[in-house]
C-alpha cells in the first residue's frame, strides 16, 4: 500500500453584509507511479463563482454540483491494475482566526470516475456521487467487467516492460451555508484533506 495526499484549505472572507470565499486546492504526489493533476478550478472551490454575491444572513445554502463549473476536477493517471483508495476529510465549518464559537456550515461532496469516457461531459455524467455519510472510497484505477473471467495477473516489471496506463476522476463539490446572522466579518478558514492510498495488485 503506498500513499500520495492533497491538501486543500478552505478560506473565506467577510465584509460587512456580503462575503465571498474560496477554498484553495494542493496536491502533493510522492511517487512516480502516479500522477495527479487538478485539471479544473486549480485554484479552489469558489463559491462566488456560482453565486456572484453571498449575503450574512443568508438562509439559503449556495451549492456546487457535479456539473457546475466551480467543481474542481482531479486526474489521476496510473497503471492500470492499482486500486485507489480515497479518504476525505474536512472541517464542517469555516471558523473565524480566532475562536467566537460560530462557524459558517460547509459540506462537502465527492464523485469519481473510472470508466475511461473521453469527454468531461461524459465523464461527470457517469460519475459514481459517494453519499455524503461516506469519507473513504476503494475503486480500480479502470472499472473492470462483471460477469467475465477474473483478469490474468499483471505482467512483472522487466526491461523494456512499460505497464498500461489509465485514468480515474475525481470531483469536488458541495455547499456553503446557510450562512449565520450572527458572524463578524473577517478571514474564515477550514481544511478539506485527501489521501490516496493505492495498492499495485503485485502477484
Amino acid at each position: 500500500m503506498k500513499k500520495l495526499t492533497a491538501i486543500a484549505l478552505l478560506s473565506l472572507s467577510l465584509n460587512a453584509s456580503v462575503l465571498g470565499q474560496r477554498i484553495n486546492f494542493g496536491a502533493h504526489v510522492k511517487d512516480e507511479a502516479i500522477t495527479l493533476t487538478i485539471v479544473n478550478n486549480p485554484l479552489g472551490l469558489n463559491f462566488n463563482d456560482q453565486q456572484r454575491v453571498i449575503v450574512v444572513g443568508d438562509p439559503t445554502p449556495v451549492v456546487i454540483g457535479i456539473n457546475d463549473n466551480p467543481t474542481i476536477v482531479i486526474e489521476i493517471d496510473a497503471p492500470i491494475e492499482y486500486d485507489l483508495t480515497a479518504e476525505f476529510s474536512w472541517t464542517p465549518g469555516l471558523y473565524l482566526g480566532i475562536d467566537t464559537g460560530i462557524t459558517v456550515p460547509f459540506n462537502l461532496n465527492f464523485a469519481y470516475n473510472n470508466t475511461g469516457e473521453l469527454s468531461d461531459i461524459d465523464r461527470r455524467l457517469a460519475a459514481v456521487q459517494v453519499p455524503s455519510a461516506f469519507r473513504t472510497v476503494t475503486l480500480p484505477v479502470r472499472r473492470r467487467t462483471a460477469g467475465g473471467p477474473p483478469l490474468p495477473p499483471p505482467t512483472p516489471d522487466h526491461q523494456g516492460f512499460i505497464r498500461q496506463r489509465g485514468k480515474a476522476y475525481f470531483y469536488i463539490y458541495g455547499s456553503l451555508g446557510p450562512i449565520p446572522n450572527n458572524i463578524r466579518s473577517g478571514n474564515y478558514t477550514g481544511e478539506i484533506n485527501l489521501f490516496i492510498n493505492y495498492n499495485e495488485n503485485n502477484f
